[in-house]
């Protein structure tokens, strides 16, 4: 067994995110983790069961999502990373939902809110004899409440704020976050849902239609189907949101579609939830599995995927729930979140360019696939199914259309443990600390130019540059597969999110990459192409926020800077991008040149 050590940059966060104390060292972590989420086991396996564990973190190809490294072995430990809560139109409905946002952010977790059940602006309020202020009025009181934990030294609120497309209010909505001064502290989503399809959208955006904007079964209005799609486009193109979540898509998907309807996803747009829903994350690390000969070793793999289902699983029960309605639901579904990390780093380690793995990465998916499920299952005979369990699941959109007969089979005789099994996060702390890509995401630019203010002689600061190589340019042989994620087109970010979502039983988060002079309208053809297929879709367009500090170099460019240039930055500058701390404040450079503060969050 080799003890993975995280070194540099890795050790550094690891320090100063996730020990118990000052000293813990990695492995001593490794052994608190293992020893805290395997106590729910019985009949003796306590001791094997951690052993296991163990071993599968401290060589580090399991690594555990940042909530369960924080919290294992403290008192309450809360141990899940987000979750959805409802809301209802009415006073006691939003202070119910205010209170439950306090509570769970208080407790380290994320957000995501639905808020399409609010009555619209201008309706009139019977009880009362009032007129509503809306949904958007109880998404500004929600960022409210992120303003006040921020003052008063808390962490930064991570939430999701969400509305269908056919609420009366989506006109305002759409507009909260153009001048970037409102809802500051949430990610912000358009949903579409069943009321009006994602095929039936497309086809009217297509043919320049109309739409009904309804709310309670009552018709306000009509838009044109054209119009508000190329607002949401224009935002997403100039700013990167809204994105869009395809509610009709996930429902059809969804194995519990018979117990509860999936309203939002977490702020970070990898697991569509219902209500009071939770993520139970972590992930894979490929890179680990790669052997000396470039190969993955699928054994090492089956047997990782075995023992990371059951820990997932594991944490459910032994977590401190924020909310009782939270722990209800959760014993009910019992849905957990493996994921992967350091796709990109394991592609190239193999010698495959990320844009031309397409098809690679649809086997690597659907071998994931198959040994969770079995996994699952096998707990399922030996613990029991998840309580909402029924035979209905194998009636889902995505056990039908992804899972094999063999598995289908087998869960019709044994049930399965879990509603849900997989998912592909951000990993954004969690993969820094492994020293791996992040996710399912390219490397951000195996070149780059990095920004900074240099200090003169007379006292002030001075707007500064300097080259960044990736250590991997000495280390493979054939530099053009050390791709960016500007020099993938946009089609292949795409297509790499697809062939994953179709293994996924819960969503996927990616981003897709823009060139800074990419079409408007090529944006909005392509995004229509592929949002059939894709539970949530959200983009960046380099330069949309700005002069940012790293400025990404194409590959043939850096390849002429790699030889001309003598004195190169530390790679370690891109991966402090993510955010050593989860929640950090960098310098964006707008186009004025002023210096504006902004605050990047990952969970």
């Amino acid at each position: 067994m080799s003890q993975y050590k995280p070194e540099g940059l890795a050790e550094t966060i690891f320090n100063e995110r996730y020990p118990i104390h000052p000293e813990e060292t990695w492995g001593e972590a490794s052994r608190r983790l293992a020893r805290h989420v395997a106590s729910p086991e019985e009949n003796g396996d306590k001791p094997r069961v951690e052993e296991r564990f163990y071993e599968e973190i401290v060589t580090n190809r399991f690594m555990p999502g940042g909530r369960i490294w924080y919290g294992s072995g403290r008192p309450r430990a809360q141990l899940l990373n987000c979750f959805v809560v409802p809301t209802s139109d009415s006073r006691e409905g939003w202070g119910k939902t205010i209170h439950d946002v306090i509570v769970v952010s208080g407790m380290g977790g994320g957000v995501g809110i639905n808020c399409s059940p609010v009555r619209p602006r201008g309706s009139r309020i019977s009880g009362t004899g009032g007129i509503a202020t809306g949904a958007v009025s109880l998404m500004q009181m929600v960022n409210a409440v992120g303003d006040v934990l921020v003052g008063g030294g808390g962490r930064r609120l991570a939430l999701m704020l969400d509305l269908n497309i056919t609420h009366p209010d989506m006109p305002e909505f759409l507009d909260k976050k153009l001048d970037r001064k409102e809802l500051t502290n949430a990610n912000i989503s358009v949903i579409i849902d069943k009321r009006l399809s994602t095929e039936t959208l497309i086809k009217k955006v297509r043919k320049g239609e109309n739409f009904d904007l309804t709310w309670g079964g009552n018709i306000s209005g009509k838009v044109n189907a054209k119009e508000i799609w190329e607002k949401i486009v224009a935002n997403a193109w100039s700013s990167g949101e809204p994105g869009v979540l395809n509610g009709d898509l996930a429902n059809r998907e969804s194995n519990i579609f018979y117990y509860r309807p999936l309203i939002s996803t977490n702020p970070c747009g990898e697991i569509w939830l219902e209500e009071y829903g939770s993520c139970d994350l972590g992930a894979l690390v490929l890179p680990r599995f790669v052997n000396e000969f470039g190969q993955l070793d699928w054994d090492q793999m089956r047997i990782t995927i075995a023992a990371a289902v059951r820990f997932l699983d594991n944490v459910l029960s032994v977590n401190e729930y924020p909310l009782p309605e939270i722990r209800e639901n959760n014993q009910h579904v019992r849905r957990i979140g493996l994921g992967i990390m350091g796709l990109h780093t394991m592609l190239i380690k193999m010698g495959r360019r990320y844009s031309e793995s397409v098809g690679y990465i649809d086997e690597l998916m659907g071998f994931i696939k198959e040994e969770a499920y079995k996994a699952s299952i096998d707990l399922a005979i030996e613990k029991g199914q998840f309580g909402a369990y029924d035979e209905r699941f194998l009636e889902s959109g995505f056990s039908r259309r992804a899972l094999s007969s063999q598995i289908r089979s087998r869960i019709r005789k044994s049930g399965i443990r879990n509603a849900a099994i997989l998912t592909i996060a951000p990993t954004g702390t969690t993969g820094m600390v492994s020293n791996v890509s992040t996710g399912i995401e390219p490397l951000f630019s195996p070149a780059y130019w990095r920004r900074f203010y240099r200090p003169t002689d007379d006292g002030s600061r001075q707007l500064d540059k300097e080259l960044v190589i990736d250590p991997l340019w000495d280390e493979v042989e054939d530099v053009s597969i050390l791709e960016g994620a500007y020099d993938i087109s946009p089609e292949a970010h795409f297509e790499v999110q697809r062939v994953c979502q179709k293994h996924i039983d819960n969503a996927v988060s990616k981003t897709i990459n823009l060139p800074e002079n990419y079409p408007v309208e090529s944006l909005s053809d392509l995004w229509l192409e592929y949002l059939p297929d894709l539970k949530g879709s959200t983009f960046y367009r380099a330069g949309s926020r700005g002069q940012e500090p790293l400025e990404a170099i194409p590959l043939e460019e850096a390849k002429k800077l790699y030889h001309e240039k003598h004195q190169v930055g530390n790679i370690e500058d891109q991966s402090r991008m993510d955010c050593p701390d989860g929640s950090c404040d960098i310098r964006i450079i707008p186009t004025d040149g002023a210096i504006e503060e902004r605050e990047l969050v990952f969970v």
